[in-house]
């Protein structure tokens, strides 16, 4: 039997572990890298596309009258080249073709979904930044938005935080330039390295004032400033956990008068 077709056969089996992965890692929150290694990729599929399998067949088994012929399949994939095994496969393969493309197509379509909600799932119960083992490959995102402040040897929340100040040090036509303001956005590349900074309502002063007064800032004639990777030295991240105080009404202020008096 051609090697090709065991190959494809294989591919098939392993596609529901495959698309769920990719459902899983289809956000910002992980490294889409363009290198990907695709028998890596398989490899890591293999447990997801088993448990998907067993489940669906269980399914496909208990309601409705078709069952998967493991001793056909099994000739399929090891390559059986006996002529009237061979000949038996293909001729189940020919006569339940349509059967077997709704079964593959309704698999793959229940893996990518199940594969989405699952990331939800782990997002929603924080399960990424308790549990190492499922935190999302884009470190970025954690440092970024201060959801590192929950991981495990971290002694901060991060339901604290507020607002973020970044101070972005720079080297700018052979100066080094403070850059400050609020957190917009951040860019990575396909290997999760950091390519830009996004800066709201910045400002700028020279690092050689280092005890800069308000006036030795410059407030950048744009609500947004971003700053390639290529000139940032380093990058100070400030996580605040600001409480509105709301005014006394009048009644209130009336009745803190009279326990002055």
């Amino acid at each position: 039997m051609n090697i090709a077709f065991t190959t494809i056969l294989l591919f098939i089996i392993l596609a529901p572990g495959f698309l769920a992965r990719s459902a899983y890692n289809s956000s910002k929150l992980s490294v889409n890298s363009a290198n990907i290694n695709l028998v890596n990729e398989l490899t890591w599929s293999i447990i997801p596309s088993l448990t998907l399998h067993t489940l669906f067949i269980g399914i496909l088994q208990n309601s409705s009258t078709y069952y998967v012929d493991f001793e056909q399949l099994g000739n399929l994939i090891l390559g059986v080249t006996a002529s009237n095994k061979a000949e038996e496969s293909f001729r189940q393969l020919g006569e339940y073709k349509y059967a077997i493309f709704a079964y593959n197509f309704s698999l793959f379509g229940l893996s990518f979904v199940l594969g989405y909600f699952f990331r939800k799932f782990v997002r929603k119960m924080k399960l990424d930044t308790s549990i190492r083992y499922f935190r999302f490959s884009n470190k970025w995102h954690y440092i970024f938005t201060g959801e590192c402040l929950d991981f495990p040897d971290v002694p901060d929340h991060y339901e604290e935080i507020t607002d973020k100040i970044i101070n972005v040090l720079c080297k700018v036509n052979g100066k080094t330039v403070l850059y400050t303001g609020e957190y917009f956005n951040y860019y990575v590349n396909n290997n999760g390295d950091l390519e830009a900074v996004h800066l709201r309502n910045p400002i700028r002063r020279y690092f050689e004032k280092d005890n800069a007064e308000d006036a030795d800032y410059y407030v950048i004639p744009s609500r947004y400033l971003v700053i390639p990777n290529s000139d940032i030295i380093n990058i100070n991240f400030r996580y605040f956990a600001l409480e509105e105080v709301a005014e006394p009404t009048e009644e209130e202020m009336q009745q803190a008068l009279i326990l002055d008096a």
